[in-house]
């Protein structure tokens, strides 16, 4: 933990380094062996290699079953060291801390490597967040309890421990513990900070208040800037699939392919993340995980007859449910433009002027940003280095287009949708407006971006609105 703080805590800027956007990937490999351990958590009778893969994925999970050290000190002591875990890595981060400030004020070690405390909550906080799935399934074990032929229960992950009884009590209270801390309480803060931290930016943010915080934001863009919150919910919620009814595996496999499914949805609709590159890994993580998920079925054995024709109904029930929504879906969007045809054709002139005051509102909003003396130089290229990596691409393919469409020196031939057709016509002469260094002649710029050679006063290039198919 400590050898991240200096790997992570790099320098804001609003681009993506090539350093941060591998620390984000290495943390999505990190999210997937997570993802696919819950699985490994599952009374399913796995076959190797897959037994063996599992295992092994137990060390992400915090699982000591791969070192055997419940046979040296037992499976409450093993449970207990699981919970308490985190809370050692949190005081071992601490005292490294100190250590490091009191090293640097001896000369024994540079400034550079001198923990600064805003760093090391933002450091903890990626620990915590790229573990929280692992932190998740530890506290929960103790409530995974699955029926035996004799009527009694027992934990999933310690046979040995009957439910209800005194060994289990260990079990419960240090879960109880872990939930309140880790699940509860970093989840409302993490909650609390998505909700007010952006209020409080508009008001000014230090430096080091961004440093501390840094591990909330900074993978998203800026319009998503909460969605460290959803993703956090999708990891509790995958993480959950393993306590919903230990004895039946199909209820807790299609409930973590239906979560699956339903964030992948979410993720190529909403396309959070930093970069393409972040987008397109995370698609594939979600998109393999509904892919291992739903090949898992042919391992699962139930031998509970009755609970068999419960799964085989509640599937039934799920299928149904899925079609009737998917129907209401295409029906809803149907009506939906036959009643906002029906609304046009009762009423044609209201909607005509309705659609001429949003084009108005539109062409008034591209003339001031086309005009070249409204926004200062400094103030461009302050804008440029702000914008992040997805947004910079997009203000590019938004700019090719329009010098696409709008360029004078564009033939008919090389436009996309060759319906733009353009005009000289007359307005009246722009003044001339003295600046810094001299006086310049204020203008519209030419709707070809290339072009350096101002309009010439008395003319502009503008859209004939008859030609223009909206």
């Amino acid at each position: 933990v400590p050898g991240m703080y200096y790997f992570i805590n790099g320098k804001i800027s609003a681009q993506t380094s090539t350093m941060m956007a591998t620390g984000v990937a290495m943390g999505s490999l990190l999210t997937l062996t997570q993802h696919f351990s819950v699985l490994g958590q599952m009374m399913i009778n796995w076959e190797e290699p897959m037994k063996s893969i599992w295992g092994f994925l137990g060390i992400f999970m915090f699982d000591p079953k791969f070192l055997a050290s419940g046979c040296v000190f037992g499976d409450a002591a093993t449970f207990v060291g699981r919970i308490a875990l985190p809370g050692f890595l949190v005081v071992w981060m601490i005292v490294v801390a100190l250590g490091t400030k009191v090293a640097g004020k001896t000369g024994a070690l540079g400034q550079g490597w001198v923990m600064v405390w805003p760093k090391v909550r933002n450091t903890l906080g990626q620990v915590f967040q790229a573990f929280y799935i692992a932190i998740a399934m530890s506290c929960i074990l103790a409530f995974q309890c699955y029926s035996s032929p004799n009527g009694t229960k027992s934990l999933a992950q310690h046979p040995y421990v009957l439910c209800g009884s005194r060994d289990h009590t260990p079990f419960m209270v240090f879960g109880i513990i872990g939930i309140a801390f880790y699940l509860v309480g970093f989840g409302v803060f993490y909650i609390w900070a998505c909700t007010f931290l952006p209020r409080q930016s508009q008001k000014g943010m230090g430096p080091a208040s961004i440093s501390a915080y840094r591990f909330i934001f900074y993978r998203f863009r800026p319009e998503y800037y909460y969605w460290g919150s959803v993703f956090l919910c999708r990891n509790l919620l995958l993480t959950l699939a393993s306590v919903l009814d230990p004895a039946n595996p199909y209820t807790g496999v299609m409930y973590l392919g239906l979560v699956a499914v339903c964030f992948l949805i979410a993720q190529c609709v909403c396309w959070p993340w930093r970069t393409n590159m972040l987008n397109a890994l995370d698609t594939i993580i979600l998109a393999t995980m509904v892919a291992v998920v739903f090949s898992t079925i042919p391992f699962i054995e139930v031998r509970d007859k009755v609970a068999v024709d419960n799964t085989k109904e509640n599937l039934v029930t799920f299928m149904v449910l899925v079609f009737c929504f998917a129907s209401m879906t295409v029906v809803g969007t149907i009506v939906g433009n036959i009643v906002m045809k029906a609304r046009e054709l009762r009423d044609p002139i209201a909607n005509q002027k309705a659609l001429a005051k949003q084009d108005r509102d539109l062409l008034a909003a591209w003339s001031e940003l086309m005009r070249c003396s409204s926004i200062e130089r400094f103030m461009q290229d302050e804008f440029v280095r702000n914008l992040g990596p997805f947004d910079r691409a997009m203000v590019h393919k938004m700019a090719g287009i329009v010098n696409q469409e709008l360029s004078r020196s564009a033939s008919p031939s090389k436009r996309s949708s060759r319906r733009v057709a353009m005009q000289k016509l007359q307005v009246a002469p722009v003044e001339a407006t003295a600046t810094g260094t001299g006086a310049e002649t204020s203008c519209v710029e030419t709707p070809d971006m290339r072009s350096k050679t101002p309009t010439p006063p008395g003319e502009a290039w503008v859209v004939a609105p008859e030609t223009v198919d909206l």
